[in-house]
């Protein structure tokens, strides 16, 4: 699929679309149990379950002709305004996307869309809470504004009642990114998950550049998390050895502060953030290149092999050597 393929791809009118022109009413598309409403709450939650069958993103267009009820869920939505526009209402606040600008929500965030017309073509882009972990942070730098943004969203005692409004609309390179995106989820070919989760880095990254440039900045509560991220930066460089004492040394920090303020502010042990540290360089060496697997489990900070073995099963579901074996590069 090329981007002009895309183009025809999304403004094609699909079955619920069909439906919902016809009706003006909201057809909901997993047979009507995405809007359950849970006990005990008043708004209705989107299960995950639904979503992430090809991965850690789910990428759709949203059904136009009809308004989307108000909704939370648990995982964080980019919606992008691939044409024309639309209103929604977040947090009881109104807000209005034109062509090209682009929407944050943080999880469980209540939200509704009015209705679509035909040439509005909004674009839901899901990720889960997981996969903006302590590696895809520190890509992104210590800007501030949209990390802080994201570790918050990351955070299980934090406020998740936010969300970031970007005047992306002039971005070329952004919209470029985003096609090439889409065409990799709706097209997909060998290595695409690798692409997707490369062009999602390079959104964010462009998103970076749109705060930096933008004053005006809707629905963000600005708190500096410089310091977390550099901790986290810290930690990318030296997991294979790093202990949480001497983490809290370089740092000025009194260890048990430092363990409690990773905790609440990732979801996540020191223990945990290093073996997510430990997880991604080993699958990177293991399909990038021939060596053993022992001496990858050393290189990883993994003194006893059987260890390793146990702890990469547990986070990818496969063996290193039948995780080698299907991902291998070359």
């Amino acid at each position: 699929m090329d981007h002009a393929e895309l183009e025809h791809f999304l403004r094609r009118h699909n079955a619920i679309e069909v439906k919902q022109r016809l009706t003006r009413r909201n057809i909901e598309e997993f047979g009507g149990k995405e809007l359950a409403l849970p006990e005990g709450e008043r708004v209705p939650r989107l299960p995950e379950h639904f979503f992430f069958s090809q991965g850690d993103y789910h990428i759709s267009k949203h059904h136009r002709y009809a308004a989307m009820p108000e909704h939370t869920h648990a995982f964080i939505e980019l919606n992008y305004m691939y044409s024309g526009r639309c209103r929604q209402t977040i947090g009881g606040s109104r807000v209005e996307l034109t062509q090209g600008q682009i929407c944050l929500l943080d999880t469980d965030v209540p939200h509704s869309i009015s209705s679509l017309d035909e040439d509005d073509i909004l674009i839901n882009i899901l990720m889960r809470k997981e996969t903006l972990n302590a590696a895809f942070l520190t890509r992104l730098g210590i800007d501030g504004r949209l990390s802080d943004f994201l570790v918050n969203a990351q955070s299980p005692s934090a406020a998740h009642n936010r969300y970031l409004v970007f005047r992306s609309e002039n971005c070329l390179n952004l919209h470029h990114t985003l096609a090439s995106l889409m065409c990799e989820y709706y097209d997909p070919r060998d290595f695409s998950a690798d692409m997707i989760g490369g062009y999602m880095v390079i959104v964010f990254t462009e998103l970076m550049r749109v705060l930096k440039q933008d004053s005006a900045i809707n629905g963000l509560p600005y708190t500096n998390r410089a310091d977390l991220l550099g901790i986290l930066q810290y930690l990318e460089c030296n997991f294979q050895d790093c202990s949480l004492k001497e983490l809290a040394a370089h740092f000025n920090f009194n260890p048990n502060y430092l363990g409690n303020l990773l905790k609440k502010s990732t979801g996540k042990t020191f223990g945990e953030l290093v073996q997510e540290y430990r997880m991604a360089y080993a699958a990177l060496l293991l399909t990038s290149s021939d060596r053993p697997i022992g001496e990858i489990a050393g290189e990883c900070g993994y003194e006893s092999l059987s260890f390793f073995h146990k702890k990469f099963a547990e986070r990818y579901g496969l063996t290193p050597l039948l995780y080698r074996k299907k991902n291998k590069t070359t």
